[in-house]
């Protein structure tokens, strides 16, 4: 098990050890991913949704790529981005990464306190490299710690979770 599955993996144990039954019956155990699938799930240019709270109280939702490192996952953007603004604000983010349809879909859903970064280490920078992903045009980055992850695998040896 590498430290990025460890890692994944003991952050959704602690997630779910908390979670109300609402939560634990909408995400049986037997459903849940391992940390190898959440690795693959959240691979290095994967794409989400990351959501921030607007200034004003209002959520804010935006496509994004991402790249673990270090236990956290990090966002390129670039300056001037609202979520920027509602960061400095709400320093808090959530994101929902999906794929898959029907008896193969699976979700992954993280939240946890984020901060503006004016560049990313150069572990990421080198992390998405490797992947060919590597976004030049990035001029901040967001480095969120999460606290929270849930996830969901209809198929938990369906085909997308074949590594990349």
């Amino acid at each position: 098990m590498t430290a990025d599955e460890a890692w994944l993996a003991e952050v959704q144990a602690r997630s779910f050890d908390r979670a109300t039954p609402a939560t634990t019956s909408s995400f049986p155990a037997e459903n849940r991913m391992s940390g190898a699938q959440l690795a693959v799930m959240l691979h290095p240019g994967a794409y989400g949704v990351l959501a921030t709270t607007r200034v004003d109280g209002r959520p804010h939702a935006a496509p994004t790529s991402l790249v673990l490192q270090d236990e956290a996952v990090w966002f390129p953007t670039i300056s001037g981005a609202v979520r920027l603004a509602n960061l400095a604000v709400h320093p808090w983010a959530s994101l929902v990464v999906m794929r898959g349809d029907g008896s193969d879909h699976a979700v992954v859903m993280l939240e946890g306190p984020a901060e503006v970064m004016d560049s990313a280490a150069a572990e990421v920078a080198s992390a998405a490299a490797r992947y060919g992903r590597e976004p030049a045009w990035a001029t901040a980055w967001i480095r969120m710690t999460p606290e929270k992850i849930l996830s969901y695998a209809a198929s938990p040896d369906a085909e997308l979770f074949r590594r990349r």
